[in-house]
């Protein structure tokens, strides 16, 4: 299966390492974005591998594709990099995995719309590792169970991430209200600070940027008597290349738009709760 990999920033790096280890994927192009200084350079150059393929710039895509045919196209670029990217790659019928956090609702559901003009099918896990995803499973069962309890989300990333609060921290607040049967983003509180007490059912949410932080995520339950605390802790983008590459293997036979859930649940049934108003909160 030839994959075209789109961003060679930390982690596309790792994905490119993985990828020309694997023995059923290829890694057949590599795309970084217009201008880079990396642009028409050795990967050998930019990675621990070796290989002799050249890094194309993102203005070639579409030459590529007509070049190469691609079953499925790996993004963790930006949110405008990634959708002019996946116009170009949807109009070739390339399967697509994306990465990239930060998008608005608009433009997930600019994604949705090709997907499904197009046929083709989308992977769309900003946070795509394994586990992350079953701690969304665990977060969603004890949400259901303690109801009374109330819930802290604290995300820890690298001084270099951009969006705040991660869209990690988003979904595992939207999958708490989910369970509660709360809809919108009214109950959500971006970190604290006046002499506001608490709302009832509110769900606190606080972003720290420091150093090289892999990506921390921990989900406080506090109960008037206990407390209980989950935590996920990536050691290395590593996590991510292996849900990248899983993901990839899941969406080249299928259409439809999903989500890491259903790469793990290996379903056949397209995230169908996204509309134009909760978009933002469905798809993480």
């Amino acid at each position: 299966m030839k994959i075209c990999l789109l961003g060679l920033g930390r982690t596309g790096s790792v994905v490119a390492e993985q990828l020309l280890k694997t023995d059923d994927l290829e890694l057949a192009a590599v795309i970084t974005s217009p201008g880079s200084s990396k642009a028409n350079r050795s990967l050998r150059e930019f990675i621990n591998c070796d290989t002799d393929l050249v890094i194309r710039d993102a203005s070639s895509l579409a030459e590529e594709c007509r070049k190469t045919p691609f079953t499925v196209a790996i993004d963790f670029t930006k949110p405008e990099a990634s959708l002019h990217n996946a116009r170009i790659l949807a109009e070739h019928d390339v399967h697509l995995v994306i990465g990239t956090t930060g998008f608005n609702k608009l433009q997930l559901h600019e994604l949705q719309g090709l997907v499904r003009r197009h046929h083709i099918g989308l992977v769309y896990a900003p946070n795509i590792s394994v586990g992350i995803n079953l701690l969304l499973i665990l977060v969603q069962t004890l949400a259901a169970l303690v109801p009374q309890y109330d819930i802290e989300i604290t995300e820890l990333h690298h001084r270099y991430k951009k969006d705040a609060p991660s869209s990690t921290a988003l979904k595992i607040a939207s999958t708490v209200n989910a369970a509660r049967g709360i809809k919108g983003r009214e109950k959500l509180c971006f970190g604290r600070k006046g002499a506001t007490p608490r709302e009832a059912g509110e769900i606190g949410i606080h972003a720290i940027r420091a150093g090289g932080i892999a990506g921390v995520h921990r989900i406080l339950f506090a109960g008037d008597n206990d407390e209980l605390e989950i935590t996920h802790r990536s050691y290395s983008r590593a996590v991510f290349a292996e849900g990248a590459l899983e993901a990839a293997r899941f969406v080249a036979p299928r259409k439809g738009f999903f989500n890491m859930e259903g790469v793990l649940a290996f379903t056949d049934t397209p995230d169908t709760e996204a509309g134009p108003d909760n978009l933002q909160f469905n798809y993480y």
